[in-house]
């Protein structure tokens, strides 16, 4: 073993720490030694004190800027230099990068609860610092503005900030989470730092434009867009190739740690002397665009000469203190303990999992102890949880062993901070410009909100377009009437609707007409299955508990809420038909896992059906990790699958000796019995074809089936919409992962030379999708020319097993760069080292097929790109549409919009059939789908609800200011909140969370939420409205009013006449003076209370 690939480092490094009087900087050659080393001096000191100070992850003169979240954990460790000691680690990479000075990185000045500051102050100062202004903050360095709070997430905190100003004082500092928006922890303080950089204030703008006229003097400003973009405080992709041309003075790495003992721990000359000659080399690749002209290396990156004479010459490691580790596993290092081989020695047994943490304890108790730090080891066997470190023996008897770590795999490093993001949140709202559709006037355009003023009173409204130029301004209480309009795309133009004109009645009363026989055609296909019946389903909690603590991480709430949903479910006799939704990665193996076991602990037996080969492997390892302690026989049947071993795992199946199977759709056609099977899971259905799903529906009458997917197929969206299937969603997605950047590129050799070399440059992996079996050798002639020394190989599906195997093991141990293949990697494949994809041919693919291939990439804490490539920028209307759709929707958890997406490309025709179509291109789908689900329950119920369209009025202003909520999609959302809300205690928490995040009620929107508890409270009493002016109050009343509120009514008429009348409009009438509206509102609310 070469020596700088043990463990040895980290024992003497922690003496070295501890004898030493200033911070340690470690420089190692790339970030897998990074890690390693920072996983084991996390062993002996708390990893608050061990930085790691990562790579920027992109090429010299690249056309990419690094990502932001490596911005953050650099100005994290930055912001805090020389606070405290510490150790930080870094790569060769990292020391020819230039730095602003260090002082640019230090926080600006502390700001406590009760220092004055006005919110105009406190905006200046972050824009100066270069955060972004948004509606909602979804990631660092940006801030949000709403009434007299301000949200802030600066890199040097975990979570976000939310600051609350009144009358120019800091009255509240909260932390907020970022997915709930809601505040978590409160703070007598905060600081700022720099967000970016770059700063945008006059006098480093000036600085900039300066130093780049002088340095570029023979270019034309005009045609540098990166100049230009800069020029107007503009954030710039590839900005990087002129950062020291904002400063008057930069640093180098030694500078900016010049507090630091440098250690190297090996000779890196050749690594030094290799990454300086690759810094020329991208210079002369680059130097050729007139357009962007590029600073010279001497001036953009710190000199081989500085690096040189600034590390260490030497190692200076002391080897002698060691044995050579000869232990292959446990086994053998227990075995010599029991011999008493090993006496007096302290072993330290290692795993980052908390179920083998439990098993070896198990195990070996009641001889072994519990440790949290290698301090407290004693002798005998000590056991602690830790990430992958690397064995060691050492003459003074101590061992430590890792049974996870072998040197040949792939380790990808964590952020130092945890850091949530946000999850993707398309609620069906508008933009202005959007079509949607008014139940009572029709097809119209959504052009904003807008605040009208009647009687001296201002209300907010939503204004809709109609043909002949006709604005039609509807009341938010009315926002449920309005949908977006879909359409078939194959109608070429959208005609809008006339107010004047009776034509949309009578289309809506035949599409009307149609839902309701689709309704019972739907409920014939419910009634057959609910007559079958399915086993009941229930695990021992014991046995349920110990399988969950053996799930190696935290389930989010989503998975949770899944689980719990999906166990009610299968126990009940009627069989269950769910679909669990989730992106790659979010956990849906996981909630199906525990769904089997629960199935096979009622001693009933699991079928779980994979679209692919190589998904049905996949999910084979994953059973038989997850199952390893539950004693069940779990086997797998697809085309690589003997004859022999079919007929046998057949046989034990129908016998009952099988407990799980796994397969691709040749389950159905080789003899196997479903008579005890409890639960049938089908894995991406949209890769089924008909015969095969026709297959699968001749076995789901009395089987208990659960879907999953990351983007559901138009007839499964149908069946969620109308009712039919069940449905779980999981949005939350894994701590630390970040968003895949998207492009869509035209393929050029250049573009593949740069996004290969980038992601290999930062020890990962890409992904080359070629779906040409044909065009797949030349393709990999044609790189291995670009990138002599990048190692390539192929893979698809007409390869032979082993070669599969092969190739598939080679890339996921890291033996491959580059993965050429076809679509077999659409799902299944786990590889978080591979964050590069680039699709070849993107606008012959499906737009779900497109989400799920993308998804393979950003499956760890690194940025993860995809590139969606075409021959040409000539496409079809419809692969435009596709590919813009792709590129805008690539936040975490956006798999399920995806598939709304698609049905608004591919038209209503295919989610419900050529008879819907038509009147889907009429009245639109979402319209038509709320029909829908109306008439089923109609039908369910025997009963038609008749809608009542209630009203509060009390002749004032109830609205959200967008003074005090500016973004118009976030007040809709507020509106629509309100109006689904169904208890005083929804409204509540609504206006909890809106006071939490926008401050103090506006008088109108505290009239707003009042008005609200009002509409809830009269919700099926049959009161129709309320209307209250300054000297009179009225309730109108139904004919169904409800029994019990009209006696109580007539009680109070009859006490006390001179207050309460009713007329002959049949209004309950208060004789109530007083121009305060608010109070008059507080009066009716009581009110109601009492006769409610």
């Amino acid at each position: 073993m070469h020596k700088n690939n043990d463990h040895r480092f980290a024992h003497q490094l922690i003496e070295k720490y501890h004898d030493s009087d200033t911070s340690l900087c470690i420089v190692v050659k790339d970030s897998k030694e990074a890690k390693l080393i920072n996983n084991e001096l996390s062993l002996y000191l708390n990893s608050e004190n061990i930085n790691y100070f990562p790579e920027n992850e992109i090429l010299p003169y690249d056309h990419f800027s690094a990502p932001d979240n490596i911005l953050s954990d650099r100005f994290s460790i930055l912001n805090s230099l020389d606070k405290e000691k510490k150790i930080i680690i870094t790569t060769i990479k990292s020391l020819f990068e230039l730095y602003p000075t260090k002082d640019f990185f230090q926080s600006k000045e502390t700001f406590n609860l009760g220092d004055s500051l006005s919110l105009n102050k406190l905006e200046k100062i972050l824009i100066s610092l270069n955060y972004e202004k948004v509606n909602r903050i979804e990631g660092i360095n940006q801030y949000s503005l709403r009434g007299g709070i301000i949200d802030i997430y600066t890199p040097i905190y975990r979570n976000p900030l939310r600051i609350e100003i009144f009358d120019d004082s800091v009255e509240s500092i909260r932390f907020f989470d970022l997915e709930t928006q809601s505040s978590i922890e409160k703070s007598n303080n905060f600081r700022l730092s720099k967000s970016s950089l770059y700063t945008f204030d006059d006098h480093s703008l000036k600085i900039f434009r300066d130093n780049w006229r002088e340095y570029f003097q023979e270019y034309d400003e005009r045609h540098c867009e990166i100049f230009q973009n800069l020029n107007t405080s503009r954030k710039a992709e590839g900005s990087d190739i002129y950062l020291p041309l904002f400063f008057s003075k930069t640093s180098n790495f030694f500078e900016i740690f010049d507090s630091h003992s440098f250690i190297i721990l090996d000779n890196f000359d050749d690594e030094i002397d290799s990454y300086n000659n690759y810094i020329q080399q991208r210079f002369d690749d680059e130097n050729i665009d007139s357009q962007r002209p590029l600073l010279s290396p001497n001036d953009l990156f710190c000199s081989l000469e500085t690096i040189k004479n600034k590390l260490p010459q030497k190692s200076i490691w002391d080897f002698n203190i060691y044995e050579d580790f000869n232990y292959k596993d446990i086994d053998e290092l227990v075995n010599d303990v029991d011999q008493n081989k090993l006496e007096k020695y302290k072993i330290v047994l290692i795993t980052s999992l908390q179920s083998e943490y439990e098993t070896l304890f198990e195990r070996l108790k009641p001889d072994i102890k519990e440790i949290k730090n290698i301090s407290e080891a004693s002798f005998g066997i000590n056991l602690m949880i830790s990430d992958i470190v690397r064995p060691i023996h050492m003459k003074d008897k101590l061992i430590i062993f890792n049974n996870e770590y072998k040197q040949d795999s792939n380790l990808i490093f964590l952020e130092t901070q945890e850091r949530k993001s946000a999850t993707h949140n398309r609620d069906q709202l508008f933009s202005d410009g959007d079509y949607v559709v008014h139940e009572n006037y029709g097809i119209g355009i959504y052009q904003g909100l807008e605040v009208v003023e009647t009687n001296n009173n201002s209300n907010e409204y939503m204004k809709i377009m109609y043909s002949s130029n006709e604005a039609l301004y509807v009341p938010l209480r009315s926002v449920d009437l309005i949908s977006k309009y879909h359409k078939n795309d194959l109608t070429e133009t959208i005609k809008l609707d006339s107010l004047s004109s009776n034509k949309w009645l009578k289309n809506k009363e035949k599409a009307q007409k149609r839902a309701y026989d689709h309704a019972a055609e739907i409920l014939d296909i419910e009634s057959r299955r609910l007559e079958s019946t399915a086993f009941v389903l229930r695990a021992n909690d014991e046995d349920l508990n110990i399988f969950n603590k053996d799930f190696p991480f935290k389930e989010t709430a989503d998975q949770l809420e899944a689980i719990s949903a999906i166990q009610k479910d299968i126990a009940l006799v009627k069989p269950m038909n769910r679909v669990l939704c989730g992106d790659v990665g979010f956990g849906k193996t996981e909630v199906a896992m525990r769904s089997a076991f629960v199935a096979i602990n009622s001693d009933k037996q699991v079928v779980l059906l994979c679209p692919s080969t190589v998904l049905s492997e996949q999910h084979y390892e994953s059973f038989l990790e997850r199952f390893k302690n539950t004693g069940a026989s779990i086997k797998l049947i697809n085309r690589h699958t003997s004859k022999k071993n079919k007929d046998s795992y057949v046989k034990g199946f129908n016998d009952k000796n099988i407990d799980i199977v796994i397969g691709t759709h040749a389950l159905f056609t080789c003899g196997i019995n479903f008579s005890n099977t409890g639960i049938l899971i089908v894995d991406e259905e949209h890769k089924f074809g008909i015969r095969q799903k026709d297959l699968i529906k001749s076995k789901q009458e009395n089987i208990h089936i659960l879907y999953l997917s990351a983007t559901p197929i138009p007839r499964t969206m149908n069946f969620i919409f109308s009712g039919l299937k069940e449905f779980s969603f999981l949005h939350t997605p894994p701590s630390n992962r970040l968003s895949i950047k998207s492009f869509l590129k035209i393929e050029t050799n250049q573009l593949f030379k740069e996004a290969i070399s980038r992601e290999v440059s930062r020890g990962g992996q890409c992904f080359i999708v070629q779906n040409n079996i044909g065009k797949m050798n030349s393709l990999k002639n044609q790189l291995s020319k670009l990138l002599p020394d990048i190692k390539i190989d192929i893979a698809h599906g007409k390869l032979k097993k082993d070669e599969i195997s092969n190739v598939m093991r080679s890339f996921d141990t890291g033996s491959l760069d580059v993965l050429i293949c076809t679509t077999i990697v659409e799902m299944g494949l786990d590889i978080p080292n591979a964050n590069t994809m680039l699709i070849i041919d993107s606008q012959n693919f499906g737009l779900s097929q497109l989400h799920q291939l993308r998804g393979r990439v950003g499956r760890s804490a690194k940025q993860g790109y995809c590139y969606f490539l075409t021959p040409s920028p000539e496409l079809s209307k419809i692969a435009k549409n596709r590919l813009d759709s792709i590129i805008k929707l690539c936040n975490l958890g956006s798999g399920f919009f995806i598939a709304q997406e698609d049905l608004e490309i591919r038209g209503g025709g295919e989610i419900l059939g050529e008879k819907q179509s038509g009147h889907i291109n009429t009245i639109g789908m979402s319209l038509y789908l709320s029909m829908l689900k109306n008439a089923i329950n109609t039908f369910k119920n025997n009963d038609e609800k008749e809608f009542i369209n209630t009203e509060i009025n009390f002749y004032d202003s109830s609205y959200i200011n967008d003074s005090y909520l500016p973004s118009p999609v976030e007040r809709l959302k507020i509106y629509k909140n309100l109006n689904n809300a169904s208890s005083i205690n929804d409204i509540n928490n609504i206006s909890e969370d809106l006071r939490d995040r926008c401050g103090l009620f506006t008088n109108e929107v505290q009239n707003l939420i009042d008005d609200s508890k009002l509409l809830v409270m009269i919700k099926n009493t049959g009161v129709i409205n309320i209307k209250s002016n300054s000297s009179k109050t009225s309730l109108l009343l139904s004919a169904n009013i409800n029994k019990s509120v009209f006696e109580n009514i007539l009680t109070l008429v009859t006490n006390k006449p001179n207050i309460y009348s009713i007329n002959k409009e049949n209004k309950f009438v208060i004789e109530l003076s007083e121009d305060n509206s608010s109070l008059r509102r507080k009066t009716v609310i009581k009110l109601l209370n009492e006769i409610i």
